[in-house]
């Protein structure tokens, strides 16, 4: 069996918005502050998926070698 030595971080925000990922506070701002974070070898993004939850949140599940 393969270790793969994964993390997860998920973020969700409370409301749609469309904000820069230079406004702070702002959603896209969090994320963008998170990615840029990660080195691209040994934290490297394996998989990152956005959805919209049932009560209009977005959330978005980031996977990446930690």
């Amino acid at each position: 069996m393969a270790l793969y030595n994964t993390r997860v971080k998920i973020f969700i925000d409370s409301k749609a918005n469309a904000d820069a990922d230079t406004v702070s506070g702002s959603y896209a701002k969090e994320l963008n502050d998170f990615i840029q974070t990660l080195d691209s070898t040994s934290g490297a993004i394996q998989q990152m998926n956005t959805v919209e939850l049932q009560n209009g949140s977005i959330m978005t599940i980031l996977v990446y070698l930690g």
